[in-house]
């Protein structure tokens, strides 16, 4: 059956894209929570680049392939252009199985290996087909190299060899209300479980198109929210972080914060009154291109030394485990600007 051009081109778009939505199933559910953990080299690219990066060059690959396949099917070097074309797309999908799907950070360097042959393979039986198809993907090779040499460097710095200590047995409060302790080789808290926000709140604001996720109510019984859900602002400036002052200052205390793979400039300035510690937070972080976006919000901390024990204990254990940085990233993640 002959297939016209405008259904090529269909098809070749949504055969890239679904090798891009088999990736993220296996990456979206452990970027917040084993990616987090890996250490990573200085370069290592904000989390939220990856997803438009990635993208943009399957579907310069589509249309790299309808390029070719338009010259028609029945000629022995188009077959063989698009065969490769193929091939080096199950390696990419592979490569992400084998990267997030079985956390095996060396396996996936060699894998990484072979798909960068398989895509130098496609441009030099690209460019004798179609030189405009083997230089959409350019980018692709480049971008590969890239995640190639980042690959390495995450399974180089995670491979080191470091002694086992003894982890104290401190536990930190989870969004969700739950603990978790310290564990691994550097004795750091363990993940918390990424917050199920499908009970959430939406907060929507129609005329600036915000919208974003937040629990109603935190799970604590001596913290209490004011000021709720936060309130954003999104400013058309690149995002910068001035470090500066304490929390005690009239004008607080700023220092940038990175937490799950992104970079936070966190202010908070504390007061106490009628029994009660008073904190004020300013979350800022990049939001898309060049833009910084800002949470802030109030929380009311109970003076633990106001009650007897056993809700005294319970209140300095609460206070003391508590990571006020946990809750905001998670509501961040669900910020969208239309």
């Amino acid at each position: 059956m002959k297939i016209n051009n405008t259904f090529k081109l269909i098809i070749s778009i949504v055969v890239c894209e679904l090798t891009g939505v088999v990736g993220a199933v296996f990456t979206t559910p452990n970027i917040s929570t084993w990616y987090a953990g890996l250490v990573k080299p200085a370069f290592n690219p904000p989390a939220w680049v990856f997803g438009p990066v990635w993208a943009l060059l399957y579907f310069l690959m589509s249309i790299a392939a309808f390029l070719i396949w338009k010259r028609g099917v029945s000629r022995k070097d188009v077959k063989i252009a698009l065969g490769i074309f193929i091939g080096q797309l199950v390696l990419n999908a592979a490569w992400t199985i084998t990267f997030f799907g079985s956390h095996n950070p060396f396996a996936a360097f060699i894998e990484i290996i072979f798909l960068g042959l398989s895509i130098c393979a496609a441009i030099i039986v690209f460019s004798k087909i179609s030189i405009p198809a083997a230089w959409l993907l350019v980018p692709y090779i480049i971008w590969v190299s890239f995640a190639g040499y980042l690959n390495y460097s995450i399974w180089n710095l995670n491979s080191r060899t470091v002694r086992q200590v003894a982890c104290t047995m401190e536990a930190k409060l989870c969004p969700d209300g739950s603990y978790v302790g310290r564990t691994g080789l550097n004795c750091e808290f363990a993940l918390c479980p990424v917050a199920n926000t499908q009970n959430w709140e939406i907060f929507s604001d129609i005329r600036k198109g915000i919208k974003f996720q937040y629990p109603k109510q935190l799970p604590f019984k001596y913290i209490y929210t004011i000021d709720w859900p936060p309130q954003i602002q999104i400013l058309n400036n690149p995002f910068s972080c001035a470090e500066a002052g304490t929390e005690t200052d009239r004008a607080g205390g700023t220092i940038k914060e990175p937490i799950n793979g992104q970079t936070y400039c966190v202010t908070k300035e504390t007061q106490g009154a009628a029994g009660s510690i008073y904190t004020m937070y300013a979350y800022a972080f990049p939001f898309e291109q060049n833009k910084t976006a800002i949470f802030t919000f109030s929380l009311r901390f109970s003076q633990c030394a106001n009650y007897e024990d056993p809700n005294k204990a319970e209140c300095e254990t609460e206070r003391a485990s508590f990571d006020t940085n946990l809750v905001i990233s998670q509501i961040a993640s669900t910020l969208i600007v239309k």
